[in-house]
């Protein structure tokens, strides 16, 4: 009799035990925040990415109320966090009224190189809220130059120079020594450069960083107005704040009766 009334009291306690632990099941607080996942998809991007200055990327989010409370929705932005900083509202939207909300939206205007996260975030008409992100990377952009293209400038007897204006240069006159002045009209940087930046220069910002590191000048004059030539001069200009560089290759001369006429030759890039 004293091993049965053991025994029961053993049973007892472990029932005790057993609903003591589901009580502090039945304790746990409900999670009510509504729910938001990022579309996926080649159409949109949902993870870790890394994209060139002034890229776009295009964000998807499908959200919905919380399956307990049943809240409708009521707001949804899409912000970013950079540097510990949280940035201003890329999209905001304060009016849902729903129980669902799908959209998509193309986001560019990344003009900094940064690293930051993306956030995609919904509230509900209760105040709860639920968010996801992912890492973003913005790389300097590197644009190559256009392509090389053919040059002429060329000075019949005693007009102005053609070809010179859309580099912001001008040609109006030949010097004493016989050499074509060809000068800085509107141009805002007009610089000599070395023959071989002619081809190690491939990218728009290489030829910005060369032009603005290089000495500035008015007047270049190293091709003769006498006698044919061929020529390894390198010149470049910013202008309309656009960077050209320009390769000087040939020049020839013919002499009448009116005068000379003068034609340089060679390729420029952009």
């Amino acid at each position: 009799m004293k091993k049965l009334s053991y025994l029961l009291g053993l049973l007892l306690i472990a029932g005790m035990v057993f609903t003591s632990c589901n009580k502090d099941d039945d304790d746990e607080p409900q999670d009510l925040r509504p729910a938001i996942t990022f579309q996926t998809g080649a159409d949109f991007t949902y993870e870790d990415v890394t994209i060139d200055q002034g890229d776009s990327i295009n964000v998807g989010v499908i959200c919905t109320s919380n399956g307990i409370s049943g809240k409708k929705l009521e707001s949804f932005r899409i912000y970013m966090i950079v540097d510990d900083v949280t940035q201003p509202d890329i999209v905001k939207i304060t009016d849902i009224d729903a129980t669902t909300f799908t959209a998509g939206y193309s986001i560019g205007g990344f003009l900094y190189v940064l690293d930051g996260k993306l956030y995609a975030e919904i509230t509900d008409k209760d105040g709860q809220k639920k968010s996801v992100f992912f890492n973003v990377t913005v790389e300097e952009a590197v644009i190559p130059l256009d392509g090389a293209e053919d040059l002429e400038w060329k000075r019949v007897y005693a007009a102005d120079g053609t070809g010179l204006d859309m580099f912001g240069l001008k040609w109006t006159w030949n010097g004493k020594a016989v050499n074509a002045k060809i000068e800085k009209d509107s141009a805002d940087i007009f610089v000599q450069l070395t023959a071989d930046q002619w081809t190690s220069i491939t990218t728009k910002e290489d030829l910005a960083d060369a032009v603005d590191a290089a000495t500035d000048m008015d007047l270049y004059e190293g091709v003769s107005a006498e006698a044919n030539g061929t020529y390894d001069d390198v010149l470049a200009t910013k202008f309309n704040d656009e960077y050209f560089i320009i390769h000087i290759e040939e020049a020839t001369v013919e002499v009448d009766n009116n005068g000379t006429i003068i034609t340089i030759t060679g390729q420029y890039n952009k």
